[in-house]
């Protein structure tokens, strides 16, 4: 199988690369042949994250130990996101991070109540960060900090409030945007979340429902390269489906 950059992977190894990035939980030890019907178990879990409907109770996510957030370096300046227009005073109160061991930007993600449930790196590896990808879990020691995506939001913590005055929520793919929206109109003035991927599961319109959203507004990433290419077209379509899915909850 070719992923990225011409580099050959087998089955095994691309299902388990593949899952890491949706940050489904998997194991990293090499396994034999016999083992590898567990690599299928991992995608048969994510299907079922996208089927869960918003009637389905809630889920509760493992919980890890928040003393490891002690760990990292908070006083080194993230030049790369500073230049982007992230604020001192939000990377602050995300609690990002800088991992110096891996070279890492660490972003610790919570659950809507505020419980530890995952850590993410930035890898600042140019190489590691194509081959593997830019955003994964973070690995210390034998501890893999990672939780299935799409039974979260980020940042849904900190805006659930606002949310549930304004009865709207803006949805982004990735933990920057937030970072972003909470410097633009402040910490306070915050109704964003990230879904850490391009498309919306069903249990994450629940979590934004609960918490008072009447009005969602998708805000993606531009996949396209322009106005009426394939790329464009297919972006739409998904739109379109998204929305009629959901029309009777928001």
């Amino acid at each position: 199988m070719n992923l990225q950059h011409n580099i050959i992977y087998d089955l095994n190894q691309a299902i388990r690369n593949i899952a890491h990035y949706c940050g489904i939980n998997g194991r990293e030890e090499d396994v034999s042949e016999d083992e590898g019907l567990e690599d299928w178990n991992i995608l048969n879990n994510y299907s079922r994250i996208q089927d869960i409907q918003v009637s389905n109770p809630v889920v509760t996510l493992e919980e890890y130990d928040s003393k490891i957030l002690n760990n990292f370096n908070y006083n080194i300046k993230l030049t790369p996101w500073l230049n982007e227009g992230i604020s001192q005073e939000v990377l602050d109160f995300a609690r990002i991070g800088y991992y110096p061991g891996e070279e890492q930007i660490t972003i610790p993600h919570f659950d809507k109540d505020g419980r530890f449930i995952g850590l993410r790196g930035r890898s600042m590896i140019k190489q590691e960060a194509e081959q593997y990808g830019k955003y994964r879990p973070i690995k210390i020691g034998k501890q893999l900090y990672n939780h299935p995506l799409g039974l979260n939001l980020y940042n849904l913590n900190n805006s659930k409030n606002n949310i549930s005055k304004i009865q709207k929520a803006i949805v982004y793919e990735g933990e920057k945007s937030c970072l972003l929206y909470q410097t633009y109109f402040g910490i306070d003035s915050d109704i964003s979340v990230a879904c850490c991927g391009s498309s919306l599961s069903s249990y994450q319109i629940q979590l934004l429902t609960e918490a008072g959203a009447q009005e969602i507004i998708i805000a993606f990433d531009r996949q396209f390269q322009k106005l009426g290419d394939k790329e464009y077209f297919h972006l739409i379509d998904n739109l379109k489906k998204l929305k009629l899915k959901y029309k009777n909850y928001v």
